[in-house]
């Protein structure tokens, strides 16, 4: 046989030879990895105020991350903070801090994640726009009781509410509300009674908000996004991210995302704070 026809018969060998030798290629080369995720669950509570930010967050955080679930509860803030205590809950939204805890209580840790308004609210005919925060504390105080002839009907939260230690604590000095204030449980409880109460003062989160209410400028500064944020509104507090000991696991990178920004400043909070 020629050398050129030995040639021709290797070459032709060859190539009915390729296509096995390209699929033994193939199936060698490294393939990608898919990675299942194992399915967690994500415990949440926060204080009522802290609702709205709560429920963005744990919306945004579950896209985020589809193989979390987020299970929250909504209480006020001393029954949010029992709560993450008693370990029923990894992260809690607080929105105040008391002074101490309970006695043999660990500190918890917390970090400042957005500013939240207390804005003072009335009953929409009230012939009242603005009010300077020492005649605000002299009116919750019952030492100034009427003006312009109408008499004040003063609203305050129950104790235990983050909102009226915060409120009590900037505008009245630390001091209680008067005794002749009428009481609620909730935001929701002190929107409708301030609607529907011809008189009537309160407050109530910015974050609670609703049109069925006016807010009162104090000292010529209404509670909006810009003045909270720079400070300028009086009547503000930071809101709390909240844990047993510093987060591990699904609660550390849940914090990190939130602290990181992780919900857009849709409403211009001063989210991340």
């Amino acid at each position: 046989m020629s050398s050129a026809r030995w040639a021709a018969r290797r070459f032709g060998m060859l190539l009915c030879m390729l296509p096995g030798l390209l699929l033994l290629v193939t199936g060698c080369a490294p393939q990608p990895v898919t990675v299942t995720r194992e399915p967690v669950t994500l415990r949440l509570v926060a204080a009522a105020s802290c609702r709205p930010l709560l429920e963005r967050a744990a919306e945004a955080y579950e896209a985020a991350r589809p193989w979390v679930t987020t299970e929250y509860q909504v209480f006020n803030t001393t029954v949010a903070e029992d709560i993450l205590r008693e370990g029923g809950a990894e992260v809690a939204f607080l929105s105040w801090l008391w002074d101490g805890g309970g006695d043999g209580e660990p500190p918890l840790w917390t970090e400042r994640f957005a500013r939240d308004g207390v804005a003072v609210i009335v009953h929409p005919e009230l012939p009242l726009a603005e009010v300077g925060l020492s005649q605000l504390r002299e009116i919750f105080l019952g030492r100034l009781q009427t003006r312009d002839g109408v008499a004040f009907v003063v609203v305050s939260r129950q104790s235990g509410s983050g909102t009226r230690a915060a409120f009590e604590r900037i505008a009245l000095g630390g001091e209680s509300a008067t005794l002749n204030a009428v009481v609620v449980p909730t935001s929701e409880s002190m929107l409708e009674f301030v609607a529907n109460t011809p008189g009537a003062i309160g407050y109530v989160s910015t974050e609670r908000l609703d049109d069925s209410v006016r807010m009162l400028a104090i000292d010529g500064v209404l509670p909006t996004d810009e003045t909270i944020a720079e400070g300028r509104y009086p009547l503000w507090r930071p809101l709390y991210l909240a844990s047993q000991g510093e987060p591990t696991g699904e609660a550390r990178e849940f914090a990190q995302w939130l602290l990181r920004g992780g919900i857009s400043d849709d409403s211009g909070e001063a989210v991340g704070d």
